[in-house]
């Protein structure tokens, strides 16, 4: 039996992370959850995640600083980057030129979530290109 993927769930919103550590849950995967971006890259690098999910805008240090710290970080670098915000793609765009793979809108869709979390872990960054998503890849409404 091999062992479920651990996705990192970095959300300062306690609802909002709750949400998707149940939509992930229920689809067998292990949830590792951070407030915050500085205690995501600690987690990051002392569990290995197989995938990140975070949210643009925390405290302390928010998703662009965390996509920019994972990706310039040897053994996590590789690791497949979903980003949420919830202020339209202004924001997703300028994550994404940080170095993440995808983008959902906030309130996340957990039908679409599932897709892109499925689709990345099995590309990985090696799926195409850099691994990275362009701004033509930010489908969805601004939130």
């Amino acid at each position: 039996m091999t062992e479920p993927k651990k996705i990192l769930v970095a959300e300062d919103d306690e609802v909002a992370r709750q949400l998707l550590c149940m939509t992930l849950e229920r689809q067998g995967f292990e949830v590792l959850t951070a407030e915050d971006g500085l205690k995501a890259y600690e987690l990051a690098l002392s569990l290995r995640p197989d995938l990140i999910i975070t949210d643009v805008s925390m405290p302390g240090a928010d998703g662009a600083h965390l996509v920019r710290r994972v990706r310039d970080t040897d053994g996590i670098a590789a690791t497949p980057i979903i980003v949420t915000t919830g202020f339209g793609t202004g924001s997703a765009t300028f994550t994404l030129t940080a170095g993440a793979d995808a983008y959902e809108p906030k309130p996340v869709n957990p039908v679409s979530l599932l897709e892109t979390v499925r689709r990345l872990l099995s590309e990985g960054r090696d799926g195409g290109g850099d691994g990275r998503a362009s701004s033509s890849d930010l489908g969805g409404e601004d939130s």
